[in-house]
């Protein structure tokens, strides 16, 4: 069947930061850019790892060798190749070597564990592996289940980090000082003469494989082209006016979609320099911002939250940050307030792993709080009724968002059953999202299709709960779920975590009261469990199916 997309209403309504007409695509992919970059702005710092500095000269050096040294193992176009690292100049010098040689970048957390590890190599059909020392354990345990991989090459995260490293550089990660028998040192692999020609890549050629959460089941492994990274470089750039002269800082993990998007390919596409941090933690990321001066990051909301409600927050200079980027949870008023008495804009916009990250955006001169912003330019979209696809809903109805555009993935990698449901004919991504749009063409997040909570038949969203509660004071955190019911199907559970202050002042029951008069009568959280923490993904992001299933166990243990 063959969909229509709606009438870009919202075109009228743009910030006068966009271009409608989109990114006209030429052939040259990514890492063809960087190369390009490197040799522009020569003596400019590329990346700055706890103060060491690697010029874009230095950068590009380490990229041409590190695919000689892939190349020498065999590595050519159409392999795939693993990187199972925290975030590291490791990283980015791999990610680019590797497409430099045609070759497809799958990279998962480090913290992986045996099964896991072993699922998505045999999966990509893996070649080469690039791992930190922490994976090696792993790496030991599946070793003789992965027979795809020929070669693996082990780094320590410390190898790039300078005498006197600020912030500290956290102790326990520092090398081990173990060889590694059968592997392949990193030293070693960047001792290869560099290559001297870059392979025939375009655009629609595969350029990543973007391993989901594997939040309905086994993970699977969303297939991008160069031309969609490309596409999605330039409008996370294009949004915020992003140029030569910025500084962007990643704490977020860059395997994940998100930062690699946003805060790795979109710097190497605008030439700005990237601030990394292995990890997060509050004090470190403060003291790397106010020293460093990033202008550009993005974040999870809850460590947005987290960092606001720190006792080191006040403590350090961070107004040089002037755009950050959030997602993945309600944004409470009085926490947004706190950073905009700063001068910093903090901006919500949504993507997901199939559509190469950013797909809406609230920009710097136009953003309404709450919303996830506007379409990008040059994109399509749908808001189809669930219980009729070939409808699209009215103005301010609830509806699946569908997206269509440059940066949308080809299918999921040897899952054509899963592809079908979700990648459709045309080019449309079916994103299981629910959302409403205004009149001027704002959207709004209202629950994923699949976290419906059925109350009576009335259909709640996770999300709505969770942004009504933010409103009461004492709430730092919180995430709704849906519990059986004998008569209604379900009701509302909400788990909480308690501002400080309020530790032993407010009862589950006065919250409850209190969220009678916020929602109607079937929406409202008729269970309140008070936690010290919630269970947190890779980005920082509240893991709401790590919540249901402790309850289903619980319920089953009686």
């Amino acid at each position: 069947m063959e969909y229509k997309a709606m009438d870009r209403f919202w075109e009228n309504n743009y910030s006068g930061q966009w271009i409608k007409e989109g990114y006209l695509h030429g052939g040259d992919p990514l890492f063809r850019q960087v190369y390009n970059n490197s040799m522009r702005l020569r003596y400019r710092p590329a990346l700055n790892y706890y103060g060491r500095i690697i010029t874009w000269d230095e950068l590009r050096n380490l990229i041409l060798k590190a695919a000689g040294g892939l190349r020498k193992l065999g590595v050519k176009k159409g392999d795939r190749v693993y990187l199972g690292l925290a975030n590291c100049p490791q990283f980015v010098i791999s990610y680019y070597a590797a497409h430099s040689l045609g070759a497809v970048i799958m990279s998962i957390s480090p913290a992986y564990k045996a099964g896991e590890v072993s699922y998505v190599v045999n999966d990509a059909q893996v070649k080469v592996m690039i791992i930190e020392e922490s994976v090696m354990p792993v790496y030991e345990q599946i070793k003789n289940n992965i027979p795809t991989v020929e070669h693996v090459v082990v780094t320590a995260l410390d190898e790039y980090i300078p005498e006197d490293p600020y912030p500290a550089f956290p102790a326990d990660l520092k090398a081990g000082g173990a060889d590694y028998p059968g592997t392949v040192a990193w030293k070693d692999l960047m001792a290869a003469d560099p290559i001297n020609q870059f392979e025939d890549v375009s655009g629609d050629d595969l350029a990543l494989l973007q391993y989901t959460s594997g939040t309905t089941g086994r993970p699977k492994g969303a297939m991008l082209t160069h031309k969609g990274l490309v596409n999605g470089a330039w409008i996370n750039s294009h949004i915020c006016s992003l140029t030569v002269e910025d500084r962007f800082i990643v704490v977020l993990p860059m395997f994940h979609i998100t930062a690699m998007n946003d805060l790795l390919n979109n710097p190497m596409y605008t030439g700005g320099e990237l601030i990394i941090l292995a990890r997060f933690d509050v004090e470190a990321f403060l003291q790397a911002v106010e020293r460093y001066k990033p202008t550009y990051t993005v974040i999870a909301t809850p460590i947005v939250i987290m960092m606001a409600n720190h006792p080191a927050f006040p403590k350090y200079d961070i107004s040089s940050m002037r755009i950050v980027g959030i997602g993945g949870a309600a944004l409470p008023v009085n926490v947004a307030n706190k950073y905009q008495e700063l001068g910093i804009n903090l901006f919500e916009g949504y993507g997901m792993s199939e559509t190469t990250a950013t797909t809406t955006s609230n920009t710097t001169d136009v953003n309404l709080f709450g919303s996830i912003g506007m379409l990008c330019p040059n994109m399509d979209m749908r808001i189809a009724d669930v219980k009729d696809l070939s409808r699209d809903v009215e103005i301010g109805e609830e509806g699946e968002l569908w997206v269509r555009g440059d940066s949308n993935g080809i299918g999921y990698w040897g899952n054509p059953e899963a592809s079908a449901e979700t990648f459709l004919p045309g080019g449309w991504v079916r994103t299981g999202d629910i959302v409403k749009i205004d009149e001027k063409g704002f959207l709004y997040i209202c629950g994923r299709l699949k976290e419906m909570i059925k109350v009576s038949a009335y259909s709640v969203f996770p999300a709505e709960v969770e942004e009504y509660m933010y409103a009461h004071p004492s709430i730092m955190e919180c995430c709704a779920i849906g519990v059986p019911h004998d008569t209604k199907g379900e009701e509302v559970k909400l788990f909480v975590v308690l501002k400080p202050d309020y530790v032993g002042k407010v009862t589950e029951q006065e919250l409850i009261d209190w969220s009678k008069d916020q929602m109607a009568p079937y929406k409202y959280p008729r269970i309140i469990e008070f936690r010290d923490s919630l269970p947190k993904g890779n980005t920082g992001k509240v893991q709401r199916k790590d919540l249901v299933e402790e309850e289903k166990a619980r319920r089953a243990n009686g």
